[in-house]
């Protein structure tokens, strides 16, 4: 049986869920269709809000969909999420069944991690997938205090 878009959403939320309750966060879902964020993750301070996506290797990158569809709209429109709508991307990369997390804060309008180096040996203004580990995630949810990233 072929694996639908959905499936493989469906796949990555559940992938990404249960991590964070692995991690011992309590997650919530949202009722219904149409919310901008997949899960609500709670670190005992602040409710974050995650939008998780499937991302797929290309030319030494992880990418991911950087946009939200448009219910409303016909099909295939879509527009950038808000800073009021996500606090965190979570990309899950089934080839090596990793998470990478970017906040919001850093997002620069394109979904790209990068894992291989540069050929021209470029460095700035690269986002690279190391820095974005679940690991790292974990440890700034476990941190955080009243007056952390999440709102």
């Amino acid at each position: 049986m072929k694996q639908t878009t959905f499936d493989r959403g469906n796949i990555s939320e559940g992938t990404v869920m249960s991590a964070y309750i692995k991690a011992g966060f309590t997650v919530s879902v949202p009722f219904g269709t149409g919310a901008p964020y997949d899960l609500i993750v709670d670190n005992g301070f602040r409710l974050c809000k995650v939008q998780v996506k499937t991302g797929w290797f290309w030319k030494g990158c992880i990418l991911y969909k950087s946009q939200r569809r448009v219910r409303e709209a016909h099909p295939y429109a879509a527009r950038p999420y808000t800073e009021a709508e996500v606090d965190y991307f979570a990309i899950y990369y089934p080839p090596t069944d990793s998470i990478y997390v970017v906040p919001f804060k850093m997002f620069r309008g394109t979904g790209c991690l990068r894992i291989d180096p540069v050929r021209n040996g470029q460095q700035k203004l690269i986002r690279w997938a190391r820095d974005f580990t679940w690991a790292n995630h974990v440890e700034e949810l476990t941190e955080c205090d009243a007056v952390a990233l999440c709102t």
